[in-house]
């Protein structure tokens, strides 16, 4: 497998998309940029780990007030699984552009109706 191929399956897995599309979400909606800036700044795994601890925090209240689906545990444990095998570097580089390729344009409702589920529907135990 070549280093390209690598890096499309680390870009098309679903954690990765899924935790871009939470980005997005909050970048657009709650002008999160901390979260982006912190995220950008993690160069170690666990710099990484606590980064993606406080930005799910942060997008926690969002996501309860607009019932939004957020990342589930399994998607948390899939993107450490990545980290380990392809570094952080490659792992956050795909999170945020999934976050920032559309973040300038308009949401359309097909986007906000696949945002919207219901909070027993996201995979969530609290």
């Amino acid at each position: 497998m070549s280093q390209c191929e690598g890096l499309q399956d680390i870009y098309a897995h679903a954690a990765v998309r899924g935790f871009g599309r939470a980005l997005r979400i909050a970048l657009r909606q709650q002008k999160d940029f901390s979260s982006l800036v912190d995220l950008d700044g993690a160069e170690r795994p666990e710099d990484f780990a606590e980064a993606l601890k406080r930005f799910l925090r942060r997008f926690d209240a969002l996501a309860r007030r607009r019932r939004l689906r957020r990342p589930t545990q399994q998607m948390l444990e899939e993107i450490a699984e990545l980290v380990d095998s392809y570094g952080v570097k490659v792992v956050r580089a795909a999170i945020i552009s999934h976050a920032l390729v559309a973040v300038g344009r308009p949401e359309t409702e097909e986007e906000v109706s696949e945002e919207v589920v219901e909070e027993e529907g996201n995979g969530n135990a609290n």
